[in-house]
């Protein structure tokens, strides 16, 4: 029998391995010696790709999320910080696969009921109709009900939590064991930049969820490239979890993953559809082809008997150009062709439920020579264009997700607010007419009451309002009409139209009411008045105590920089939501917007660090006073008021958004190398930015630009601490003192 023997040269040494493993021993996970800025690249890419698809993967399979995703956003931070806080040495994983895995089991089971189940416990966390969550019944918080809800609330925060402290504690490692710590923090930089384009990207292809978390443990797999070290059980979890997200991308519906939500196409008959939106009803594509009226007649009664895609074209005079802002699937723009429109400019800012409409609507309206359709933010097209229209619509805009992870803000909130109602009656003709059309439920009829307030007050009187219930495939709603024109309440004055308006009426009060109008600085739709609604108080209170108990014994209270890069983050989080919202406000909540946005910010604080690098020391007082005041200025500049187009103001306000990017970038940088790099000061600045986070929901009280007042005061702050630390040195870190 022959035995293989070791050769001797290798005798009591650890056999050659290959070419790709002396690769990722020597080059990417060296043994000794200061980390490679390839690792922590590595590492800082999968830091922000994790926490990207942390937020868009829950925000959109628990309903809850996709209102609050700030949240995941908040809950990420602290898990990162909390890994920064506690490095000793290099983390055995990349990130907790196994806390992430237990979350696809807990969220993703594969049951369609399941689904249902979720929004019924996070229900028992509202308490409250005065803040809207789009189709999650409020059955009122009894004590049992609040305790489910803020248990299983607290266990998905703290398994993303927990998720991330690998990734704050590899991060950490990387930049105290670098000699250069702010080359290396501009190398963390730019992988946060990798990460947001990368995920971006993966968005952009329409690919499911899988496809993420595939990359994700690929991810896990270069970075621990032994699987034997993961374990027989660690694998089998991982393999369950993609399985878990393979079966749910088989469910009856066609399943398309947009670059905003995730899509469900169901086949009705008679070449009916409906599309759910983020696992909830949302629109339809209705089939009202003369040769399908033909052969159903009583269901042509139906429909002629009013629905709220017909029945507002009852109440115009001349349908020639007509503008529809949200136009989804194209039930909208069959109508408005249906009822001799000459052209029809159709928005919609998702190519996904577009391409629906191209490709299945049976009346084939996006295919018509008369439509143009623009694929873009509603409110953006509105300020930007210069059109002249018979007829404007907004359609159902109901939204289900957020603008921006950064932001609590809906996609649709700046929409609906005094300043675009405003834009859409510059773009109508004299006689012109605008319809809204909002599905108002119960117990949420304040919104119709807002609807009916502000455009009465826009056009100097009351709106038209009439209900139209669900017809077959086609979605009820609280139907508005407004018009510079007179004629538009002679025409209704008709006995027939008087009759139709007297038939239909909505199930609430259309007088005066105590609801705050929706303004370009209070754009919270689905909020009743200034107030941070019970459920925010519900989840930062779960957030905090949960903060509290991991950090309280990590968290060294009396080192001196501490607080100083604490205030330094909180300040910088809503500096940053700030500029992201405010531009979606001018570009657009586009995806694209977004990700140009925060990719602007992280080369800002890359330039900033270079300049830091170049110098040997930098005078910080007189930039933390340039910060303050710039946020000050950007303040009190009545930017709407500018005699300029949306893209020119939007492109000035980045300008001036830029001063105080790099001061912060350079105050922080400074500081950072002055402390050499030490992880406690960049946990604590992390966990200052999960402060900023709870505290942007002060938005809901002071409005949207109060925030940067709000930051103002935090940078102020930091610079007072500042004062009694010149050095910002720490001794005594573990990580420090294991790099050579």
């Amino acid at each position: 029998m022959q035995v293989n023997q070791v050769p001797a040269k290798f005798a009591g040494e650890e056999p050659p391995r290959s070419s790709a493993h002396r690769f990722h021993r020597r080059i990417l996970l060296p043994e000794t010696g200061p980390t490679s800025l390839l690792q922590l690249l590595v590492v800082s890419f999968a830091s922000l790709f994790v926490e990207v698809l942390l937020i868009r993967w829950i925000g959109t399979e628990f309903r809850l999320f996709a209102y609050i995703q700030n949240l995941t956003l908040v809950a990420c931070f602290l898990g990162f910080g909390l890994g920064c806080l506690r490095v000793s040495s290099r983390p055995s994983y990349l990130f907790d696969f196994w806390s992430l895995s237990f979350l696809v089991l807990v969220i993703d089971v594969p049951r369609r009921d399941w689904k249902v189940v979720l929004d019924l416990i996070a229900s028992g966390l509202s308490g409250s109709s005065e803040f809207s969550v789009w189709a999650v019944a409020n059955n009122g918080a009894t004590i049992i009900n609040f305790l489910i809800g803020a248990a299983m609330v607290s266990g998905i925060l703290l398994l993303v939590i927990a998720t991330m402290v690998p990734l704050g504690a590899w991060v950490a490692f990387c930049l105290e064991s670098s000699k250069r710590p702010v080359v290396a923090y501009g190398v963390n930089l730019l992988g946060s930049l990798m990460g947001i384009w990368g995920f971006a990207g993966l968005s952009f292809l329409k690919l499911a969820p899988i496809f993420w978390f595939a990359l994700a443990f690929s991810l896990l797999v270069v970075m621990q490239p032994r699987l034997k070290q993961i374990g027989s059980a660690g694998c089998i979890l991982i393999g369950a979890c993609l399985l878990f997200l393979g079966l749910d991308s088989r469910s009856p519906a066609k399943t398309v993953w947009s670059p905003y939500q995730k899509l469900q196409l169901f086949a009705w008959p008679e070449q009916n559809y409906q599309i759910n939106v983020n696992n909830s009803g949302y629109m339809s594509i209705a089939n009202l082809s003369p040769e399908n009226l033909r052969k159903n007649p009583e269901l042509a009664q139906r429909y002629a008997a009013g629905n709220s895609y017909d029945a507002p074209f009852r109440f115009v005079d001349k349908v020639g150009n007509v503008l529809i802002v949200g136009s989804g699937a194209g039930n909208d723009v069959a109508a408005a062709l249906r009822h001799g429109a000459d052209h029809v400019d159709a928005v919609e800012i998702d190519p996904a439920i577009y391409n629906f409409g191209l490709t299945l609507h049976p009346e084939n309206p996006y295919k018509s020579s008369r439509v143009r359709v623009i694929l873009d933010d509603a409110r953006n097209y509105l300020r930007e264009s210069n059109g002249s229209y018979d007829l404007i619509i907004f359609g159902l805009l109901d939204s289900h997700t957020q603008s921006s992870n950064m932001s609590n803000m809906r996609i649709d909130n700046y929409v609906y607010t005094r300043e675009s109602f405003q834009d859409a009656k510059r773009l109508l003709k004299p006689t012109g007419v605008l319809v809204l059309k909002f599905e108002v439920r119960a117990p949420h009829e304040w919104m119709g009451q807002r609807f009916f307030a502000l455009l009465g007050a826009i056009f100097a009187r009351p709106p038209i309002t009439f209900h139209c219930e669900q017809v077959a495939s086609l979605f009820p709603a609280s139907v508005f009409m407004e018009s510079p024109s007179p004629s538009l309440w002679f025409r209704a004055a008709s006995p027939e139209l008087a009759s139709f308006v007297s038939q239909h009426p909505t199930s609430y009060a259309l007088g005066a009411s105590d609801v705050e109008p929706t303004t370009d600085d209070w754009p919270y739709l689905y909020q009743r008045t200034r107030a941070i609604p019970k459920m925010y108080w519900s989840l930062s209170a779960i957030l905090l105590l949960i903060a509290f108990a991991l950090v309280r014994k990590s968290f060294p209270l009396r080192k001196g920089p501490i607080w100083e890069f604490f205030f330094l983050g909180a300040g910088f989080l809503l500096l940053e939501t700030q500029m992201v919202s405010r531009l979606a406000l001018y570009f657009g909540s586009t995806w694209l917007v977004n990700c140009i946005a925060l990719s602007f910010i992280l080369l800002v604080l890359v330039a900033a660090t270079v300049v830091v690098e170049k110098r040997k020391s930098i005078s910080l007082p007189p930039i933390y006073g340039t910060l303050v005041a710039s946020l000050v200025a950007i303040y009190v500049t009545p930017w709407s008021r500018l005699p300029l187009g949306s893209r020119a103001i939007g492109s000035f306000l980045v300008a001036a958004f830029a001063a105080p990017l790099v001061c912060a970038g350079i105050i922080f940088t400074e500081r950072f190398k002055n402390a050499r790099g030490n992880a406690t000061v960049f946990g604590a600045n992390v966990l200052g930015a999960v402060a900023g986070g709870l505290m942007q929901n002060l938005s809901f009280i002071l409005g949207m630009k109060a925030l940067l007042l709000v930051a103002a005061s935090l940078y102020a702050i930091a610079g007072v601490a500042s004062l009694f630390n010149p050095s910002s040195t720490i001794s005594g870190s573990p990580a420090a003192q294991s790099s050579p």
